[in-house]
């Protein structure tokens, strides 16, 4: 199984990131599943961070297609890696609403890390509170 964390920058005018959630949510829950990826989208200010895992094929088709999307610019691949388990069951977006407070958002956030490997977490882990 491939695993690939990727981070990349927003061409929204509004610069907000999570702006484009619901459609990218659309569209990857449904392609998604039928290709067996799953990883969790984190989105904030301008930029989205993501990790990607599935099949060997359909990781790279699925960043053959994340180059191709006009919605982010600037894709700088983290880690492409070999894994033997999934580290993400399900497909998340996750994303701070305007309404959640920072340390609330925080807490969502450890809790969708700690099943997920030191190395992972540590990209996410870095953008959020001590």
């Amino acid at each position: 199984m491939r695993q690939i964390i990727y981070t990349s920058v927003t061409t929204k005018t509004t610069g907000r990131a999570a702006d484009d959630c619901t459609a990218i949510l659309r569209v990857a829950s449904g392609r998604n599943g039928l290709d067996g990826i799953t990883g969790l989208l984190y989105t904030e200010e301008d930029s989205f961070l993501q990790v990607i895992e599935g099949p060997e094929e359909s990781v790279a088709e699925l960043l053959e297609s994340l180059y191709a999307d006009t919605r982010h610019r600037d894709i700088r691949i983290l880690v492409d890696q070999i894994v033997e388990h999934r580290e993400f069951g399900d497909w998340m977006m996750l994303h701070r609403d305007r309404r959640e407070t920072s340390d609330a958002f925080d807490d969502r956030l450890r809790v969708r890390l700690s099943r997920v490997s030191p190395e992972t977490a540590s990209y996410f882990k870095a953008l959020t509170a001590a």
